[in-house]
C-alpha cells in the first residue's frame, strides 16, 4: 500500500525534466471533449419523430414565412442513457446554461457548449501549466471553461434584450392598431412576427405558435417573459392576464402601456444627458492610472517593473487596485439612477 502511494506522488510529481502523468490524461480528454461537441454541432442527430415534427413545421409555416422552421424545438437531442448525457444534464441545471442559452437566443445545444469549454479550458489549462506551474493552468481552465463563456454569454443577451425593450414600444402599437382593425389578439401577435425584425419579431412568432399548438394563453405568455426577462414586458403580460380574466378595453391597455414605455425611454435618455459629465470623469479617473503605467513601461520597464516584482510594490498594486475597483462600483452607484 505504502509502495502504491510513492508510486501515485512520483506520477504526479516528477521530476526535472520530465512530464507530469497527468499530462497525457489532460491532452486525451481535452480531445474527446472537442470530438463529442463538434459530433454534437455538426452532426445531423435526431430520429424519425424529430425529422417528422421538422417536416411538419415546414409543411404549416411555407415557403413564404420568414422564420425559422425549427424555432420552437427543443435543441437537445442527447441520449439520456448515457452517463456523460446524465453528467452534461446535472452541470447545465447547475450552471443554468439552458435558460441563459434561450435568453441570449443562441442555437446550440447546452452540452455542445459544454464539451467545447472544456476541451478549451483543458488545452489552456495545459498550456498555462507549461507557463506557470499547477496555479497557472487551474487559473487559465477557469478562465476560459468559465468565465469567458459565461461573460460572452451575459453580453450576447444583454444586447439582445437592450434591442427588444426599443423594439416593444412599436411592436404594441402595432397591436392595437391591428385590434382596432378588428383582428384578433392571437392575429396581432402574428402581425408583430411578420412585420418587425428581430428579435420581437422571432420572440411574437414563437408565443403565436405555441398557442396556435395549443398550449394555455397564460403558459404561452410566461414563456415569452422567461426567454425575455423585462420588466416593460412584464408589465404588458400581466396586463394582458388580467384583462382576459376581469375584461376591459385591449387597445387602450396597449395604448397607455407603450406611451408608459415611451415616456421611461425620454426620461431615461434626459437623465443620461444630465450625468454625462459624471461617467465621463468616471471613465478619465478609471483610464488615468492604467494609462500612466502604461507610459511608464514603455518608456523605463525596470522602473515600473518594481510594482510586481518587489513584495512591498505588489502590496502597493493590490491596495491600488481594490481603491480603483472601490471607485468604479461607486461611481456607477452615483451615476446609475433607476427609472
Amino acid at each position: 500500500m505504502f509502495d502504491l502511494i510513492q508510486n501515485l506522488v512520483a506520477w504526479f510529481n516528477p521530476g526535472d525534466g520530465e512530464f507530469p502523468g497527468l499530462v497525457p490524461v489532460a491532452v486525451f480528454l481535452s480531445v474527446l471533449f472537442l470530438l463529442q461537441g463538434l459530433t454534437l454541432l455538426f452532426g445531423k442527430g435526431g430520429g424519425r419523430s424529430e425529422k417528422r415534427i421538422k417536416a411538419r413545421l415546414h409543411f404549416i409555416q411555407g415557403l413564404e414565412n420568414r422564420m425559422e422552421a425549427a424555432s420552437l424545438l427543443k435543441a437537445d437531442s442527447l441520449d439520456q442513457t448515457s452517463w456523460i448525457s446524465r453528467w452534461l444534464g446535472k452541470v447545465t441545471r447547475i450552471f443554468n446554461l439552458e435558460e441563459l442559452l434561450l435568453q441570449a437566443d443562441i442555437p446550440w445545444k447546452s452540452a455542445t457548449v459544454i464539451l467545447f469549454c472544456l476541451g478549451l479550458g483543458m488545452m489552456a489549462g495545459f498550456y498555462g501549466f507549461l507557463k506557470h506551474g499547477p496555479l497557472g493552468a487551474f487559473g487559465a481552465f477557469f478562465a476560459v471553461a468559465y468565465l469567458l463563456p459565461q461573460v460572452l454569454l451575459r453580453i450576447k443577451k444583454r444586447m439582445r434584450l437592450k434591442k427588444f425593450e426599443k423594439q416593444l414600444p412599436e411592436a404594441l402599437g402595432l397591436m392595437a392598431r391591428s385590434l382596432k382593425a378588428g383582428h384578433s389578439f392571437p392575429s396581432a401577435m402574428q402581425l408583430v412576427a411578420d412585420e418587425m425584425p428581430n428579435p420581437i419579431g422571432i420572440e411574437f412568432f414563437k408565443t403565436f405558435k405555441e398557442y396556435n399548438y395549443g398550449l394555455d394563453f397564460s403558459e404561452v405568455m410566461m414563456n415569452l417573459y422567461r426567454r425575455n426577462q423585462l420588466r416593460d414586458l412584464k408589465f404588458f403580460i400581466t396586463a394582458i392576464l388580467i384583462q382576459r380574466e376581469t375584461g376591459g378595453n385591449l387597445v387602450e391597455i396597449l395604448e397607455k402601456i407603450a406611451s408608459l414605455i415611451r415616456e421611461r425611454f425620454k426620461l431615461l435618455n434626459h437623465i443620461k444627458a444630465l450625468t454625462a459629465e459624471g461617467r465621463l470623469s468616471g471613465l478619465i479617473l478609471i483610464g488615468l492610472p492604467i494609462g500612466i503605467s502604461l507610459i511608464l513601461y514603455k518608456l523605463n520597464p525596470q522602473y515600473i517593473s518594481l510594482l510586481w516584482t518587489h513584495p512591498t510594490g505588489r502590496i502597493m498594486m493590490g491596495v491600488a487596485i481594490f481603491f480603483q475597483a472601490l471607485g468604479m462600483a461607486v461611481i456607477k452607484k452615483i451615476v446609475s439612477i433607476k427609472v
